[in-house]
């Protein structure tokens, strides 16, 4: 494992593990910076995203085939030439039992070609959201909020199909419509869905996992002062990223469930939120109980070091004393014995006697 200043380089499927089962190693992978967060959570982002995508390009296959068999039993015999769409109708078409979220209402009225008149249909029949409206020589997208406020934007036939089909058409009836939107060629315009889609999610995904993060690290600031914890907030933050692994999986697969079935979970994204911090605030007091432990150990050390220094002392205070008492000792006279100075003087009258009589034999 690559060590840079001390920090482990966890790797992503250990970083993925690791976020879901080991609390305890929260603090590593949040050393490792705030930009290894980023790139986690961008991958992870981009594994929603895929699913996401590929859900929405079913989806849209689904749509694709119903549309094709709503034109072939609803709509009456068209013909597209060179941008103009002619159709053999005295009244506008009105869908709105829509299976795609994205259109709440679609209108074909190919006889109308005059803006202002334009304008006064698309007043008289768009709803609430999406109105989708094909006219003669447009397709018109006009939005209207709950406000009432409205917004258009406006397509050629031209530019609709170029975007979507790899070769130039310049003509086709009824027939040959829903003999190419359930036909293999569709593949280039599944393909350029789905990876305008898949960019657009990637954004989106990341953008909203950054803010979860955010609002999961102001609560886990939060934590971390009531619990008396002095953590720096980038940390706290590339801490909450790696706890939204879990609640990311939990959508990937809801994403999945959700897709073959009905089922709605009603508040998941306050239990995607929840967890998250239930994850982080774990964290926040396991650390609370390791900076405990280091400080009894450190309390333990101390007066381990204390005693060591009492017995030094004992020892040398004993010493001192052993070296006192063997100094007075040796001061002291042996029984029987006489005192050093009269051994002295004693030894001195011995020798001077010697002495006298050598003088007087002289």
């Amino acid at each position: 494992m690559e060590q840079r200043e001390g920090v482990c380089n966890i790797s992503f499927f250990k970083k993925v593990w690791y976020s879901i089962t080991k609390f305890e190693q929260y603090p590593a992978m949040a050393t490792e910076g705030f930009k290894r967060a980023i790139i986690y959570l961008i991958i992870m982002s981009l594994f929603v995203t895929i699913f996401m995508s590929i859900s929405n390009v079913i989806e849209m296959h689904k749509i694709v085939g119903n549309l094709a068999d709503y034109v072939e039993e609803n709509i009456p015999d068209f013909t597209y030439d060179n941008g103009v769409v002619t159709m053999e109708t005295e009244e506008p078409i009105i869908i709105d039992d829509i299976q795609y979220e994205g259109i709440d209402r679609i209108v074909v009225e190919p006889s109308i070609d005059n803006d202002e008149e334009k304008a006064v249909f698309e007043q008289e029949n768009d709803v609430e959201g999406v109105t989708v409206f094909f006219f003669k020589e447009q397709i018109i997208l006009r939005i209207r909020t709950e406000n009432g406020q409205t917004n258009t934007q406006s397509y050629t036939y031209e530019e609709f199909i170029s975007g979507y089909t790899p070769n130039t058409v310049e003509k086709f009836n009824k027939a040959e419509l829903i003999e190419y939107i359930t036909g293999p060629q569709m593949s280039y315009f599944y393909l350029n869905y789905g990876l305008t889609v898949a960019l657009s999610y990637l954004v989106i995904n990341i953008l909203v996992m950054m803010c979860d993060a955010l609002e999961i690290a102001i609560f886990g600031w939060l934590t971390a002062i009531i619990a008396r914890i002095r953590i720096r907030f980038v940390a706290i933050y590339n801490m909450a990223i790696y706890s939204l692994t879990l609640p990311i999986i939990l959508n990937i697969i809801y994403i999945i469930i959700n897709y073959f079935t009905d089922f709605v979970i009603s508040y998941f994204q306050v239990a995607y939120i929840t967890i998250a911090y239930i994850y982080l605030a774990a964290t926040i007091f396991i650390l609370k109980d390791d900076i405990i432990k280091r400080m009894q150990e450190v309390e333990k050390i101390k007066d381990e070091q204390k005693n060591v220094r009492r017995e030094i002392e004992k020892q040398e205070e004993e010493e001192q004393k052993k070296q006192t008492e063997d100094k007075k000792e040796n001061k002291e006279p042996k029984d029987g014995e006489p005192p050093e100075e009269k051994k002295e003087e004693k030894d001195g009258n011995e020798k001077k006697q010697r002495e006298e009589p050598d003088g007087a034999q002289a």
